[in-house]
């Protein structure tokens, strides 16, 4: 699997999470501190997504200053009082495909662009609803392993 097809793959998986639906996108096996991640909180209303904030990282695994460019410019919103120390965009529940696909373009720019992470197979996903007693979710669409 490619960016390409894994931005469409995210994409559809997006459209399908369940109200009360947790995923986490993150590197497989780095310490905290280290780890680059895209996280997304299903509600009854909205979508919203997050790419770690600086904070959490290492100096070696922050974006540099264009990284910081490429997200902005992507569309991400800043770090805020409002929802912490992550980059974030909120989107009202439900939204059209292309919606969709613009924000797992948004996460690809994140992920491989900004944080530099080459190697897809280095990244993992766990998922649950939290409107489901925390209920693991599957999600085969996004083509990754799950996180063990």
């Amino acid at each position: 699997m490619d960016w390409i097809e894994f931005t469409e793959r995210l994409s559809e998986q997006l459209a399908v999470l369940p109200a009360g639906a947790i995923v986490k996108i993150a590197e497989a096996g780095l310490p905290t501190g280290r780890q680059r991640f895209a996280q997304f909180a299903q509600t009854d209303s909205e979508l919203l997504a997050e790419l770690v904030g600086d904070e959490f990282l290492e100096p070696t695994a922050q974006p540099d200053e264009t990284g910081h460019r490429l997200i902005t410019e992507a569309g991400w919103q800043e770090p805020d009082a409002d929802h912490g120390p992550y980059w974030w965009i909120e989107l009202p529940w439900p939204v059209n495909s292309a919606i969709y696909r613009q924000l797992a373009a948004m996460v690809v720019t994140g992920l491989r662009d900004a944080f530099r992470i080459t190697d897809l197979g280095s990244l993992t996903y766990t998922a649950w609803n939290r409107n489901e007693d925390e209920r693991d979710l599957h999600l085969p669409l996004l083509g990754l392993a799950r996180q063990v």
